[in-house]
């Protein structure tokens, strides 16, 4: 799966349509907040299972999205979902979900439950409305909303409300120019990002099907606001005005609602307060239904959560790390070439030093894999002569976030045709289901090497899958 950087004049208006149905009725799932936010955030994106699956990097940290599909797919967003999932094992990174909605959360603690980490964090949570209340600001709920717009009408009374038109847009950015001067929290991050990101919204406004609204008075915008729709909501991204205008908000969020009213919207999201009390107090004031969750999901496989590697037992072995005194046999096992292809590695890739290694190079390879938590090395001991003697490795790999595992098993040749093979692959898939609690635990072969492919049977996995390399086998809890 590959990722591009998003190019928001590019690719933003190609990719509306994942936009523009999305039911989760959050901001973070449109195109005019990508586009706001894409210098802050990042953005990277991929089209798999006909779902758009975006990636944001916040200070170095990568995380993801729910996968967005045009019609709500739930089976296609989870194949999305796992696409991702495997690009973090294969890239060496955790996987960061953000900004899951809560119709999705049943599914997502489902498929992680086995260890999760959760946030909801309240700054970053939307704020959903009916869009009637914003047309209608009726009953007690509402008089303070009544009252300001009735003031304004008063003072200003031959302001006007308009929409928007490509042709207000060296206008508006008047307006932002001189709101800027006024009023601007120069100091803020935050504020300094949403001016520009409203400048971005201007130059995309008619490529993204972008809405707007102006509230004029003696000739002059003095209140802006833009939005658009997603699915049933019209998400309002800005909405400023000019200081000294009283009334001038809750007068331009009324006539936004009005105007924009067609078969089929019923609320409006105003997005989050980010931690502004002010803006929080505001938001509130307007009466919101519901305060949508925006979950931050962090699954950890359990070679995350191991402080270890663990040690097993079977009828005639022991799996444990290798120790130092098997330093030189671990080397000799590790450097077979005709092992290694077999094995589907070849430790010449990875030397990039002048000659060949030591033997200490390859065990402090395994080590570094475990504390990368990429993979498990165990040392096959069997006792011979009465001491315990290193006679092969088996390894736990590729672990995934839906809770399978791989194994592997290579024999220094002296050692094969015992039984040890098929003992420890068995001894190391009971390990994976029944101590560690996993779903699946997964083992292949190249399709010419039939003696694997007995062992494997041998070792109680039963047939899986095959492709045009590999015969896959595969054991679970059932069998």
């Amino acid at each position: 799966m590959d990722f591009q950087k998003l190019n928001p004049a590019d690719d933003l208006p190609r990719l509306l349509p994942y936009f523009e149905h999305q039911p989760f009725r959050l901001s973070d799932y449109t195109a005019g907040f990508q586009l706001m936010w894409q210098p802050y955030a990042s953005t990277a994106y991929a089209e798999i299972e006909g779902c758009l699956l975006l990636r944001t990097c916040y200070g170095g940290t990568q995380r993801f999205h729910y996968p967005l599909h045009p019609t709500a797919d739930t089976e296609a967003e989870l194949r999305a979902l796992s696409e991702a999932e495997a690009w973090c094992v294969a890239n060496g990174v955790p996987l960061i979900l953000s900004a899951i909605p809560a119709d999705r959360l049943a599914l997502m603690t489902r498929r992680y439950g086995r260890d999760l980490s959760l946030t909801n964090p309240r700054t970053w949570r939307d704020y959903l409305y009916n869009l009637s209340d914003f047309v209608d600001y009726a009953g007690k709920r509402f008089a303070g909303q009544r009252n300001h717009v009735s003031k304004f009408r008063r003072l200003y009374p031959n302001a006007i409300y308009r929409p928007m038109t490509e042709a207000d847009m060296d206008a508006v950015r008047a307006f932002l120019h001189v709101y800027a001067e006024r009023q601007y929290a120069k100091h803020s991050f935050i504020a300094n990002e949403e001016l520009k990101g409203t400048e971005r919204l201007l130059d995309a406004f008619a490529s993204l099907h972008l809405l707007g609204g102006l509230l004029e008075a003696d000739g002059n915008i003095i209140a802006v606001t833009i939005g658009e729709i997603a699915g049933d909501t019209l998400v309002v991204h800005v909405e400023k005005a000019l200081v000294g205008y009283e009334g001038a908000y809750p007068t331009i969020a009324h006539h936004f609602a009005s105007a924009e009213q067609r078969p089929g919207l019923a609320y409006i999201n105003r997005e989050d307060d980010a931690g502004d009390c002010g803006l929080r107090k505001s938001k509130l004031q307007y009466n919101p239904i519901q305060i949508l969750d925006k979950y931050t999901l962090i699954p950890r496989r359990i070679i995350e959560a191991l402080e270890a590697p663990p040690e097993l037992h079977s009828e005639r072995l022991k799996l444990h790390p290798v120790a130092e005194k098997d330093l030189h046999a671990y080397g000799r096992l590790a450097r077979d070439l005709e092992r290694n292809r077999l094995w589907g590695w070849d430790w010449r890739d990875a030397w990039k030093e002048e000659g060949d290694p030591r033997d200490a190079w390859f065990l402090a390879l395994t080590r570094k894999d475990f504390e990368a938590r990429r993979e498990i090395a165990l040392g096959l001991y069997a006792s011979i002569d009465g001491e315990e003697t290193l006679i092969g490795e088996g390894v736990f790999h590729n672990f995934t976030y839906d809770n399978t595992v791989e194994l592997g098993i290579r024999l220094l040749p002296e050692y094969e045709h015992q039984g040890f093979a098929s003992e420890a692959m068995r001894a190391m898939a009971d390990y994976a289901l029944c101590y560690w609690g996993l779903e699946k635990a997964l083992a292949k072969c190249y399709r010419e090497n039939l003696p694997s492919k007995a062992m494997l049977s041998r070792a109680g996995l039963r047939p899986d899958h095959e492709d045009d390399t590999y015969f896959w086998f595969s054991r679970t809890a059932k069998n």
